[in-house]
């Protein structure tokens, strides 16, 4: 356990949580070991810094007593729905078939700004320690018809006809003291102000469609549980051509 998971990941003790996470990200991604120059030792005190400070209650222990402990309970990723998988056997190994809930992260009038992370644990035996195993998954990718553009081959975007481009429309709005107009989202544009003339046949407009991926991994040969490896861009592809999420992969010794 770090002595000061704030020093480690380089963050003040009034950072957000956005901060956190891409503080994080970025040091995972530079000291990761299969990268060259990378620092295995460096990479586990990160991850064991992100996992107090991703969680509310240990963070709060923490701020609150200069310690935590770290090796149980708790979720590094605070919440969310996980499906275990033990590594056992050889070959490819079917991981799981797991997207992003919905095509969220995209405010009313705000596109997102990337596609949905990908979350995983796993389990893995004293036998795959130190093992590099590759291992299939699905994801959604850019679609390949039209370019993740999510418009038809050969047709183009043209105005909305019901916003006139603004991609906002008045809207009448009735509450319990009367009626008032107000201005929200273009319900047939989303607030983009344009349309395609034809959808893509593949991706229904959406820009993406499902993939199968493989993807290597490198089993450390010490790891505590919940030992945590981030592979950046390995997500979901984000709708119309926006970059993907990242894959974010907890390992529990079994």
């Amino acid at each position: 356990m770090p002595a000061d998971p704030y020093t480690t990941l380089g963050v003040s003790k009034n950072a957000s949580a956005d901060e956190i996470k891409k503080a994080y990200r970025t040091l995972a991604h530079k000291y990761h070991p299969d990268k060259k120059g990378g620092n295995e030792a460096k990479f586990k005190e990160i991850n064991a810094a992100y996992q107090i400070l991703s969680d509310p209650d240990k963070k709060s222990r923490f701020d609150q007593f200069g310690h935590v402990d770290t090796g149980a309970g708790g979720n590094p990723f605070g919440g969310g729905q996980y499906q275990d998988f033990n590594f056992g056997g050889g070959g490819f190994e079917d991981i799981f078939d797991l997207f992003g809930r919905g095509f969220g992260g995209t405010t009313a009038h705000q596109r997102a700004e990337k596609g949905e992370d990908i979350y995983l644990e796993i389990t893995v035996s004293k036998k795959d320690l130190g093992q590099r195993k590759v291992y299939e998954f699905e994801a959604f990718g850019p679609c390949q018809t039209c370019g993740a553009s999510g418009v038809a081959p050969g047709a183009k975007l043209q105005t909305c006809d019901q916003c006139k481009g603004a991609g906002r429309v008045r809207q009448a709005v009735r509450t319990p003291f009367g009626t008032f107009a107000q201005v929200g989202v273009c319900p047939k544009c989303h607030g983009e102000g344009e349309i395609p003339e034809k959808l893509c046949p593949t991706c229904g407009g959406t820009g993406r469609q499902k993939t199968r991926r493989k993807i290597e991994i490198q089993i450390p040969s010490e790891i505590t549980d919940r030992y945590l490896i981030v592979f950046p861009q390995e997500g979901n592809a984000g709708p119309q051509g926006v970059p993907s999420g990242d894959l974010m992969i907890t390992i529990h010794r079994k």
